[in-house]
């Protein structure tokens, strides 16, 4: 009986080490949106279909507030790298048909995503 509990616990500490390694990458998010950049710095007209696949990408790697808050924190990096226009950062989601609960942006406050 010792044993089994020994092994049931060892399984959930794996379990949460594995929800863990899946948690939100923001290297990735950063890659997954930096076909974004043209756009973003007023250099082209339109997002690119790479760009609205990255913020797709995106959107569904942060489904968690927790994750949310990540990537917000994330994307706010990548905005101070980049002078990034502000309206056109505010269109980008909806122009890529992507819903998110902040706007892209260095000024935005990411304890604010419930």
């Amino acid at each position: 009986m010792k044993n089994l509990s020994m092994i049931l616990m060892l399984l959930v500490l794996l379990l949460l080490t594995m929800e863990q390694v899946h948690g939100f990458d923001c290297e990735q998010a950063k890659t997954s949106i930096h076909p974004c950049t043209p756009f973003l710095v007023g250099d082209e007209n339109e997002p690119p279909a790479s760009c609205c696949s990255g913020l797709h990408d995106l959107k569904s790697s942060a489904p968690t507030v927790d994750e949310q808050r990540a990537a917000c924190e994330c994307l706010k990096d990548f905005a101070t790298h980049y002078p990034i226009k502000h309206d056109l950062a505010l269109s980008l989601p909806k122009r890529c048909g992507v819903y998110f609960n902040f706007p892209i942006s260095k000024d935005m406050n990411c304890n604010d995503i419930h």
